[in-house]
């Protein structure tokens, strides 16, 4: 994919999600499972022109980084990991994943992938506070963002409506001084 990736993990590396690579993304998200949706909540169907507009508009916002998630072994996009709603004045900031195929879920690419993010955020864009919603049914990601350091807030009650039932949410986020606990320099 790029021989100079911005993050390098051990079993993924992250690149910013360009216009080069509009073809690929909407590959992609044409190809994404029924979990895949199922967990980020995602329910429209994207058309290329609403992706280009999108890719275009993410591109020169400031206020957000979008990734691409690639596989060290195949050099293949197996998700997105995204930091948006950056605000520099309050030191705060939401992200959010998501993996595309199930065959990509339990092999540790989105929890390398959120630990490099999250590092990024707090090491180089100096945030005090990362924060996401996950569904109460993610119990796996739930898993993982506890183990990350996130902490529960609080819950959304059925904020999704999904395949004939509402879901709730729950609001998660950590710190900065709790991500140095966790991860001393």
């Amino acid at each position: 994919m790029q021989k100079n990736p911005m993050f390098l993990g051990e079993k993924v590396y992250l690149v910013p999600i360009e216009s080069q690579h509009l073809e690929v993304y909407y590959e992609k998200l044409q190809e994404a499972s029924y979990d895949s949706c199922f967990y980020t909540g995602s329910k429209k169907i994207i058309t290329m022109a609403q992706l280009k507009a999108y890719v275009e508009r993410i591109e020169v916002d400031n206020e957000r980084l979008d990734l691409f998630i690639v596989s060290q072994k195949a050099d293949e996009i197996v998700g997105e990991v995204v930091l948006n709603d950056i605000d520099f004045e309050n030191r705060c900031s939401s992200i959010r994943i998501a993996l595309f195929l199930d065959e990509n879920f339990n092999q540790g690419y989105g929890s390398e992938a959120m630990a490099l993010t999250v590092n990024y955020g707090f090491g180089m864009f100096n945030l005090n506070r990362i924060e996401l919603e996950v569904y109460a049914y993610n119990e796996r990601a739930i898993h993982v963002y506890k183990k990350l350091g996130f902490k529960e807030e609080g819950i959304c009650r059925q904020c999704l409506y999904f395949n004939h039932a509402y879901h709730d949410a729950y609001r998660m986020s950590i710190l900065s001084q709790e991500y140095k606990g966790l991860n001393p320099s």
